[in-house]
């Protein structure tokens, strides 16, 4: 019986222990099987069609910890430590790891501090444009094949270092090694900024997928405001490449001959969530390029638009979803013969959750990506196939996805 008491004793303390400095473990274990089809696009470089590959895909499954302590006179500590976790055997996201390890790539991870004005933080976090992004997805999570990232806010980029067709896809959905600060919320207002120095960002910034040349720094903020159901939100961005590659190189490869100096972006949007279950919003982007001198093309600058909307409604078990987005071609890069044109592309997609639980559901996605002659936009990796200028591509599947 004294033996008992002490080990429950034991048991108390830890408890209370892990109570006081309020530890959570989390995570999401989300992994589906699809079927995926690359077609020969009118104007595509490739001799025949590529055919179909079948896949298991681990979207973006994760682990994570984090907690908050009271600091006394209305502080508090706070702390969050997150990572892919492989369940199919590959690499997830930007650095992925060799197949067969569990943990895969760095995700948001920073401690910080919060307080009535506001919160600091510092670490590898996602910059307040990619957090505005994501928030209109309809896909749960932000995540799988028919997320919001994959043709949104991308700018596709040819040289003649590259092969006709053959292009580079510069995302502004990053993380950051960064500092950051978000406002309280005040009178339904919220806002952040971010800042990514050089020190720490030299080939460090990255995207889960599709993302070319790292930048060396980066500045972001985000004005938002809600309610009535009713958001509406902005977010900017800035990413310079203070040490870009030599721009007169010719010996191929994706760094060789894409001389980019910096990437800008903006995005607005509105959303709805008025009515019990109903998620749904548009969103309008702009990507600029600014493009360094070369001896040949001298100083360019390009842009596109990019467009999305998307709805979902939860009644009983059901969830429907349903998403568009577009990014046109590139335009002002005509004049420099290095760089092709016809690079944008559109996707829809269509996805039905069945919830088995409050934290877990089955699901099936049928999705499309439709390339111009010249871009190559893709879904996460791995797909199983590589692509080349203006092929289409098409998946099906189902999944299960839990939270915990």
């Amino acid at each position: 019986m004294q033996k008992k008491l002490i080990a429950l004793a034991v048991a108390g303390l830890s408890t209370a222990a892990f109570a006081q400095t309020n530890v959570t473990i989390y995570g999401v274990a989300d992994v589906s099987v699809q079927g995926q089809n690359v077609s020969k696009g009118v104007a595509s470089t490739a001799t025949s069609a590529q055919g179909s590959v079948a896949s298991v895909k681990s979207n973006s499954s994760l682990i994570g910890f984090k907690g908050t302590e009271d600091l006394g006179n209305g502080l508090k500590g706070l702390f969050q430590i997150e990572t892919n976790v492989n369940l199919n055997g590959n690499g997830a996201g930007r650095t992925s790891v060799n197949n067969g390890t569990t943990f895969g790539s760095m995700r948001d991870s920073y401690i910080g501090v919060s307080s009535k004005y506001g919160t600091g933080m510092a670490g590898y976090l996602s910059t307040p444009y990619r957090s505005t992004l994501t928030s209109f997805d309809v896909m749960p999570g932000a995540t799988g094949d028919g997320r919001i990232e994959t043709i949104f806010g991308r700018t596709t980029v040819g040289s003649s270092s590259l092969q006709a067709g053959t292009t580079t896809n510069q995302s502004a959905s990053i993380r950051a090694t960064a500092m950051a600060y978000a406002l309280p919320t005040m009178y339904g207002f919220n806002g952040s900024i971010a800042y990514a120095p050089n020190a720490n960002n030299n080939n460090s910034i990255g995207a889960d997928n599709q993302n070319t040349g790292a930048p060396n720094s980066a500045l972001s903020l985000a004005l938002g405001w809600e309610g009535y159901g009713v958001a509406v939100k902005g977010a900017f961005q800035q990413a310079k490449y203070t040490s870009a590659v030599d721009n007169s190189s010719t010996t191929g490869g994706y760094q060789s001959g894409y001389p980019l100096q910096n990437a800008t972006n903006y995005l607005i949007g509105a959303q709805y969530t008025g009515l019990p279950g109903l998620k749904a919003g548009v969103v309008y982007g702009r990507n600029t390029l600014g493009m360094n001198s070369t001896a040949t093309t001298g100083a360019a600058k390009g842009a596109n638009n990019s467009v999305w909307a998307g709805v979902s409604y939860r009644f009983g078990n059901n969830e429907p979803r349903l998403s568009y987005a577009n990014t046109s071609d590139t335009t002002g890069l005509a004049q420099a013969s290095t760089y092709t044109g016809q690079n944008g592309g559109n996707q829809w997609n269509l996805g039905w959750g069945y919830y088995l639980s409050k934290r877990t559901q089955v699901y099936g996605i049928v999705s499309q990506i439709k390339n111009n002659a010249n871009a190559n936009y893709n879904y996460m990796a791995p797909t199983g196939v590589a692509l080349s200028g203006g092929e289409k591509l098409f998946t099906y599947g189902m999944g299960m996805r839990t939270n915990f």
